[in-house]
């Protein structure tokens, strides 16, 4: 895990983070994950963990529940 990919992790499950933030960090690690499947190389463990916390969260706005968990789904090792 490289500190870019920590900050957004924190940033994504931060509960003081406006939805703003979250749709950022949301945003670039989906594009991580990508990037991974496009070089053919494992997803990111806490990545996709962050994510897969994120989408069952309560106090979350549904869209980006949803969409994270569309990307844990897509990336996930199967």
């Amino acid at each position: 895990m490289n500190a870019e990919e920590n900050q957004h992790i924190k940033q994504l499950l931060a509960t003081d983070a406006s939805v703003a933030q979250q749709q950022k960090a949301l945003s670039w690690l989906a594009d991580y994950c990508e990037e991974s499947y496009i070089l053919n190389l494992p997803p990111s463990t806490a990545a996709l963990a962050a994510l897969k916390t994120f989408s069952k969260k309560a106090t979350t706005d549904a869209l980006l529940k949803r969409r994270a968990a569309t990307v844990v789904k897509q990336y996930k090792l199967r």
